[in-house]
């Protein structure tokens, strides 16, 4: 009888995919089962990847001298955007996935010295509200496309800060001072890669590395706010 139940719940998943066809989590598009945003949308994500070309990135997170190197997607505008924000409040943890394996290989080369991907982390209250870590999830998809290890429990959030996108520059420092903190080490010499999904002044990128005990230490992020400082 169990020979029957794969073909059977193949069947099953047809039936459903034609009665109720899945729809690309931005525009609504139809697509393949197995896809979650549709051509158009990738291509416009591309786009915004090959218009990020901002010499005006050299700004509070650059002159501190913290990372070796600040490997970001794109703007955060357009598609890019729309789909940051599916994934983080629309309850799309697979879309962060899908974004990391396509940073992976749209970024290869900027990527290719990490050794350790370390997502940002929620605070535990924070990750029970959302059901899931949205820098874990691009973390993970990241880690599958460049066969690198994630460790997700070396840097613990320890306050329950307000949200940064309501406060000024100067108060999402204050608001993220003493939030983290490190739990384990690392081998000597590694390059982590501090994953994130939106940098807009740096200042939760910076307090995750205050907390990091590493020289070695590179920002990856999906996109950045322009214009913000």
């Amino acid at each position: 009888m169990g020979s029957w139940l794969g073909p059977l719940q193949n069947a099953g998943r047809v039936l459903l995919d034609f009665a109720y066809p899945p729809h690309c989590v931005v525009c609504q598009a139809e697509i393949k089962a197995v896809a979650i945003l549709c051509d158009t949308c990738w291509l416009a994500i591309e786009k915004a990847k090959s218009e990020h070309e901002d010499p005006a990135l050299d700004d509070l997170l650059f002159k501190s001298h913290i990372f070796k190197e600040n490997i970001i997607l794109g703007c955060f505008s357009g598609i890019l955007q729309e789909a940051i924000y599916a994934l983080k409040f629309h309850n799309q943890p697979r879309l962060g996935h899908a974004l990391g394996r396509r940073m992976a290989l749209w970024r290869a080369k900027d990527l290719a010295s990490i050794d350790y991907l370390l997502p940002v982390p929620l605070h535990p209250a924070r990750l029970r509200e959302r059901g899931y870590n949205q820098s874990l999830e691009i973390a993970s998809g990241l880690a599958v496309a460049l066969g690198v290890p994630v460790c997700n429990g070396l840097l613990h959030r320890c306050k329950n800060t307000r949200q940064q996108a309501l406060l000024s520059a100067e108060e999402r420092g204050d608001n993220l001072r003493g939030a983290f903190y490190q739990v384990g080490q690392l081998p000597v010499g590694a390059r982590i890669g501090l994953v994130d999904d939106v940098l807009t002044t740096g200042a939760t990128l910076q307090a995750c590395a205050q907390a990091l005990q590493t020289d070695h230490l590179s920002s990856i992020v999906l996109a950045r706010v322009k214009g913000a400082n």
